[in-house]
Parts: structure tokens; C-alpha cells; sequence
């Protein structure tokens, strides 16, 4: 089992453009739990779940709109806790 914590900068709080809820979906559809939220121009998610759904995650974050630019994406690893049971999307 894997945990990251990821932030990423860029173009993200878009129009039209439900970052939270793509990511949400793809997170539910690769068996991967945590939370994310958005503030402004970052992305701040934590996630957890088996280590191959946790990576094809992070290699869907650059791709999840044609319109969101990112400009940085910094990825942590740290110790699996399995503190989640769902994802959710934190208030911001």
C-alpha cells in the first residue's frame, strides 16, 4: 500500500472545469482513497491505496483537462496510515 501527498500549482480553478470531481472519479475508479481540495491556484490531495492505482492516479492528474495548466507538481511519499475509508473533497 502506498500513501502520497501531492501538490500542484498552475491554471487549475477553471470555469467549467471540475477538477475536484474528475480527480474524485478517477480516484474511485482505481480503488484509491484520501481527500483533496483547492485553493486558489493549488491542488492539495492526499492518497492512498494499492501502489499501481495510487501511480496511474498521479500520472492522470497532468491529463485530467486539456484546459488546466499545470505549472509544478510536487509528490511526497510517506508511511501508509490507512486513515481514509472513501475520498472526499475538503471544503476550500
Amino acid at each position: 500500500m502506498k500513501r502520497v501527498v501531492i501538490r500542484v500549482r498552475g491554471e487549475l480553478d477553471l470555469p467549467g472545469v471540475p477538477l475536484l470531481r474528475v480527480l474524485k472519479s478517477e480516484a474511485v475508479r482505481n480503488n484509491v482513497v484520501g481527500e483533496a481540495k483547492l485553493l486558489g491556484d493549488t491542488l492539495y490531495a492526499v492518497l492512498e491505496g494499492p501502489r499501481e492505482s495510487v501511480d496511474r492516479v498521479l500520472k492522470f492528474i497532468p491529463m485530467a483537462s486539456p484546459a488546466v495548466k499545470i505549472r509544478e507538481m510536487e509528490v511526497r511519499e510517506e508511511k501508509y496510515t490507512g486513515q481514509y475509508r472513501d475520498f472526499k473533497i475538503a471544503p476550500s
